[in-house]
C-alpha cells in the first residue's frame, strides 16, 4: 500500500513536470508568434511610410518645377509686354535734335542754367538758399484733362544711382542717363538724369496722362533736355 502511494506521488510529479514544460512551451510559442507578427507589421508600416515620403517628395519636386515654369512663362509675358511698350515710345538717342518747336528760352543767373521750352507754356522756378533748386514747365494751351508738365531738378551729386538707369548718352561733354517710360495709374513718366563735372547734377522729368499724349510730347521733352546748358555755357 505504501509503495502504491509512492508510485502515485511519483506519477503526479512527472505529470506536473510535463504539464509545466507544455505550458512554458506554449507561452514561448505564443510569444514568438506575436513577436514575429508585430515585426511584420512594423516592416510593412515602415515600407508604407517610406513610400508615402517618396510620393510626397516627388509631389513637392513636381510642384516646384511647375511653379518655376509658371514664373518663367510670366516673366516671358512681362518682357514681351515691356518690349511692346518700349517699341511704342520714342528713343532719346535716335530722336533728331530739333528746336523749331521750342520758341522760348529760360535763363537764370545763380547757376547760369538755360534751356528752351515750347510756345504756349509757362514756368515756375524755385530757389533755395539764393540758388536755383528747380523749375516746373507746363502747357497753358491745348485741351488736356491734366496739362503735361516738365520738371527740372537741381540734384546733389551723391544721390546719383547708376543702377536706376538703363541707357546713357553723351551730349556736349556731359552724360545723360535715362530709362524707358514708366506708367502708373494712367500717368506716364520718364526721367533723364544729367551727370556733370560741376558741383550739381540735374534731372529732367516729363509727366503726362495717357500714352498718346505722352508720345506726342516726347520729342519736345528730348529737345528741351538736349538744349539744356549751365555754368558758363550759353546759347
Amino acid at each position: 500500500m505504501t509503495l502504491t502511494i509512492k508510485n502515485i506521488k511519483s506519477y503526479r510529479l512527472i505529470l506536473s513536470f510535463l504539464f509545466s514544460i507544455f505550458i512554458h512551451s506554449l507561452v514561448f510559442a505564443l510569444a514568438g508568434y506575436l513577436l514575429n507578427h508585430r515585426l511584420d507589421k512594423l516592416v510593412v508600416n515602415t515600407v508604407y511610410v517610406e513610400f508615402l515620403d517618396k510620393e510626397s517628395s516627388n509631389f513637392s519636386k513636381n510642384e516646384i518645377v511647375d511653379q518655376k515654369k509658371d514664373e518663367m512663362n510670366l516673366m516671358k509675358e512681362v518682357k514681351a509686354d515691356q518690349r511692346k511698350t518700349d517699341a511704342y515710345f520714342y528713343n532719346f538717342t535716335e530722336t533728331d535734335y530739333d528746336t523749331s518747336a521750342l520758341m522760348q528760352i529760360y535763363k537764370e543767373s545763380t547757376l547760369n542754367v538755360s534751356l528752351k521750352y515750347p510756345k504756349g507754356w509757362t514756368y515756375l522756378d524755385q530757389n533755395l538758399k539764393d540758388k536755383l533748386d528747380g523749375i516746373t514747365f507746363w502747357a497753358l494751351e491745348g485741351d488736356y484733362e491734366v496739362p503735361p508738365y516738365i520738371h527740372l531738378d537741381v540734384c546733389d551729386k551723391y544721390i546719383f544711382n547708376r543702377s536706376r538707369f538703363k541707357y546713357k548718352f553723351n551730349n556736349k561733354g556731359r552724360i545723360y542717363y535715362y530709362s524707358d517710360p514708366e506708367e502708373l495709374e494712367g500717368h506716364i513718366t520718364q526721367i533723364i538724369y544729367i551727370r556733370t563735372d560741376s558741383d550739381e547734377d540735374y534731372s529732367i522729368k516729363l509727366i503726362v496722362k495717357g500714352k498718346e499724349t505722352f508720345k506726342s510730347f516726347q520729342p519736345v521733352f528730348f529737345n528741351m533736355a538736349k538744349s539744356f546748358n549751365f555754368g558758363k555755357s550759353f546759347f
